[in-house]
């Protein structure tokens, strides 16, 4: 192993090792950690949090399992083996090193070297790496948080600081999500490998550097709302009781009456289809606020 790779690995480690009352960040290492609503395996999958995304350390229930609040500022639980736990100084070296997020659409693969195709990790959209060499054969040297290196294919990557920092459009958001056709539904479910209606459209603006709330009634409460008569593509369209107006379902609109979600897998469906429609919010303009953020001015990334 070259040098400069044995130091960034040494100083990851070793800001990374634990030290009393030290550790209040970590990064998960597996493509997905599950998040539950309580410290145990048959607990109800409330969401998911991305390798290389950061997690703040609420707590350590004494069972393996740590609460955690994620950059959106939801909370749930996930078990410690998925989680890399760091200090302040670490996940401030973090946020200084050269990162790669994974942008192929669908789920990919890291491997052993530059040229063979034995997998190290599997890696899904979203998924955030440390760049610790250079390239070859159409490859980039990457780390996982918990130290694990490999190779990924150029084209399956972008910087992370420019691809969150280009301009956002309605387009973009479409494009993204529309990349996500058939994947099964999966309640909590924010990737490739399953996704429910409020996680498509999470992944889908994320993916274009926009933290949107977790759940459909969150989404619910944010942006501005649109009068279903005035709908825009990308306008978020919600559905659920229509006697108490309570949310349960969140959809995109493509215009020409058409929406896409996540009910079965992810499909175009005929608004006119749909009995359970309440309102509409349209997002794009309030980045940055409403409980909308963006990735490049969230503190936890950089």
């Amino acid at each position: 192993m070259k040098l400069y790779k044995v130091i960034i690995l040494v100083a990851l480690v070793w800001l990374s090792a634990p030290r009393s009352h030290a550790q209040q960040w970590a990064l998960p290492h597996i493509s997905v950690a599950n998040v539950r609503t309580e410290p145990r395996h048959g607990s109800e999958l409330s969401t998911q949090a991305l390798m290389g995304n950061p997690v703040k350390l609420l707590e350590a229930t004494g069972n393996g399992w740590w609460k955690v609040e994620l950059p959106d500022g939801y909370q749930g639980y996930i078990i410690d083996n998925s989680l890399t736990p760091m200090g302040d100084e670490a996940m401030e070296q973090w946020r200084r090193s050269r990162r790669v997020v994974a942008v192929s659409p669908l789920e990919t693969r890291m491997y052993v070297d530059s040229v063979g195709l034995r997998p190290v990790s599997d890696i899904v959209p979203g998924d955030i790496l440390v760049v610790v060499g250079g390239k070859s054969h159409g490859r980039i040297e990457v780390m996982t948080p918990d130290g694990r290196t490999g190779w990924m294919d150029e084209g399956d990557v972008a910087p992370f600081s420019a691809d969150v920092s280009r301009a956002v459009s309605v387009e973009s958001v479409i494009s993204a999500a529309m990349e996500l056709m058939g994947i099964p539904y999966l309640w909590g479910g924010l990737s490739p490998k399953g996704l429910d209606c409020s996680g498509l459209t999470k992944a889908a603006f994320f993916s274009q550097g926009v933290i949107l709330m977790r759940d459909a009634s969150q989404q619910a409460r944010t942006g501005e709302g649109v009068p279903l008569d005035s709908l825009r593509r990308g306008d978020l369209l919600f559905f659920g009781n229509t006697d108490t107006g309570r949310v349960n379902h969140v959809a995109i609109y493509l215009g020409d009456g058409l929406i896409l979600e996540s009910s079965g897998r992810v499909k175009v469906t005929p608004l006119a289809d749909k009995t359970d429609t309440l309102f509409a919010r349209r997002i794009m303009p309030y980045v940055g606020r409403d409980g909308i953020k963006s990735v490049v001015s969230h503190p936890w990334y950089f």
